[in-house]
């Protein structure tokens, strides 16, 4: 997969440009994961997330690489990001241990085949490093990730986390929590603006739920580079179709097309 159409995106909606879309896949056979590909395809998002902790066969990575493969030739182009979401974060329970994710995150980002891969803030620092260098050796970008299913902290908490997800290694930091107010999503927005002016590299945040629809499609005015959105079925609360999010991004941003 070529990388370079995904750091266009991102350097685009750094620049004022409408963020990225990502739309996630989380079928749990080969089979369902190719018909989801085909119907997001037609739907033409920017990125591809493939939430491959709902994959049944995870822990065996010459079917991985081959589904990964397969997805990528109906994909038409769209880069993909992979994702192995911890269930402490929303993922779904795994049969890896620790080291045998980084293990399969490292091989993943060997294969190029992939675009981008997401690792989460509470791991070990070394093993984030792991799959940093291996991210960095083969010129995939790796999005070091925090999600708060319960509340939104601080602002400055907040900053604190995408500041330190760069200090260990983040090509661009991203930042989802559950909002309980419009107050605490338009936290979550102000805390997305000062880390955008002080960090040296992109950040992506939204807020979940009810309270937090509207920050994936304003969160690019403050600086976030990618909105998540449903494309067949959704893999977070708050996630809004993408021929929605479609629209009301292009309404958003039209004085800078």
């Amino acid at each position: 997969m070529d990388v370079n159409v995904f750091q266009q995106k991102v350097k685009s909606a750094q620049t004022g440009g409408q963020p990225m879309i990502c739309t996630p896949l989380i079928g749990q056979t080969k089979e369902e994961l190719f018909l989801e590909v085909e119907v997001l395809a037609e739907k033409k998002p920017d990125v591809i997330e493939w939430r491959a902790d709902f994959f049944n066969h995870l822990n065996d990575k010459e079917q991985v690489i081959a589904t990964l493969k397969g997805m990528i030739e109906k994909a038409d182009s769209i880069p993909f990001l992979f994702t192995i979401r911890s269930e402490k974060e929303g993922g779904e329970r795994i049969s890896l241990s620790e080291d045998e994710k980084v293990s399969l995150l490292v091989e993943l980002c060997a294969t190029q085949l992939v675009a981008a891969v997401d690792f989460e803030l509470m791991h070990d620092v070394s093993h984030i490093q792991q799959v940093s260098q291996a991210a960095k050796r083969n010129g995939v970008i790796l999005i070091v990730s925090y999600h708060d299913f319960q509340r939104t902290p601080a602002a400055d908490r907040l900053v604190e986390l995408f500041t330190h997800a760069e200090s260990v290694g983040a090509d661009i930091a991203k930042i989802a929590v559950m909002p309980h107010s419009y107050e605490d999503a338009l936290t979550l927005l102000s805390a997305t603006g000062k880390a955008n002016k002080h960090l040296s590299i992109p950040v992506i945040s939204m807020a979940m739920g009810e309270y937090g629809a509207f920050t994936r499609m304003v969160g690019g005015l403050f600086g976030s580079v990618m909105t998540f959105a449903v494309g067949k079925e959704s893999s977070a609360p708050g996630q809004v179709a993408i021929q929605d999010l479609n629209t009301v991004l292009s309404i958003v941003f039209s004085k800078n097309q």
